[in-house]
């Protein structure tokens, strides 16, 4: 029981569509141009739902209430890639 609770603790990646390696390749490639990290190591794993949480709110997709785009969808990630400058 105690390695599923320990197993549940990790940081869930996103998964769209069984598009995890695009998903995690694209990730790194924002990440690189613009880090939601303090670039010492300190912030979410690069890719997981926390880091695509930040980076939004750091962009300003989002709202004051958090609506805006589906995390990880099509409209999500144009709106990071015009953001950031493609």
């Amino acid at each position: 029981m105690v390695a599923l609770v320990l197993a549940g603790c990790g940081e869930a990646r996103v998964d769209r569509s069984g598009e995890a390696d695009q998903w995690d390749q694209w990730a790194r490639g924002v990440e690189a141009r613009y880090p939601v990290g303090d670039g010492q190591g300190h912030g979410p794993d690069v890719g997981s739902d926390e880091w695509a949480r930040a980076l939004q709110w750091k962009l300003g997709i989002v709202d004051g209430e958090g609506h805006g785009p589906d995390i990880g969808s099509a409209e999500w990630r144009g709106a990071v890639e015009q953001k950031i400058g493609k």
